[in-house]
């Protein structure tokens, strides 16, 4: 309020200064001029007056709630800091024990293939092991079933042989006692 009445009280003084340095030729009313200066001024303070009264509280109080606000906002912000860093903080602690999780499983799984190809070759192994007995045996038993074979064809070029040299006198008997001890005989000379 003093800043205003000093700038009008200047402002006054300066039109008063104009109108001596100028003389006769523009004098001013200095009661006129005092009248409407007053006038002006009291006008001016009334506005103010008013403005002050009707506005004040109304002001008061939006700039006390804005003030409020701004603090109540600025508190939120800082809240949510310290949230969002104790969240980054339990987060990366998560995230060094995923990482030690991670390490763990990668080992298992290198355990665990290790085992199970050690597991195939071994499988592998038996497999090639029983194929090689049952090929040893398929060959043993064909060799059998091959001598066996010889024999009796063996068997039957000698009977066909025996029958030429001896005719057909032999009886069936004869020539199953023929046969056996022939065999007898090839099995103790094979």
């Amino acid at each position: 309020m003093k800043k205003v009445l000093t700038a009008l009280t200047t402002a006054f003084l300066s039109v008063q200064a104009f109108a001596s340095e100028h003389g006769e030729e523009h004098a001013v009313d200095m009661g006129a001029l005092w009248k409407n200066f007053g006038f002006r001024v009291l006008v001016f303070v009334l506005l103010v007056y008013i403005l002050v009264k009707l506005a004040k509280k109304p002001l008061l109080d939006f700039l006390d709630k804005r003030t409020a606000d701004i603090e109540k906002a600025i508190k939120d912000a800082q809240e949510a800091s310290e949230k969002a860093k104790a969240e980054l903080a339990e987060y990366e602690i998560k995230m060094k024990g995923f990482e030690k999780d991670l390490e763990t499983m990668k080992e298992k799984s290198l355990k665990a293939a290790e085992a199970e190809k050690a597991q195939i070759v071994e499988d592998a192994s038996k497999q090639v092991e029983k194929l090689k007995a049952f090929a040893e045996n398929l060959i043993e038993s064909e060799v059998k079933r091959a001598k066996v074979q010889l024999k009796k064809e063996a068997v039957m070029a000698a009977i066909a042989a025996a029958e030429a040299k001896i005719g057909k006198e032999l009886d069936a008997d004869k020539q199953k006692k023929l046969l056996d001890e022939y065999i007898k005989k090839i099995e103790v000379a094979g």
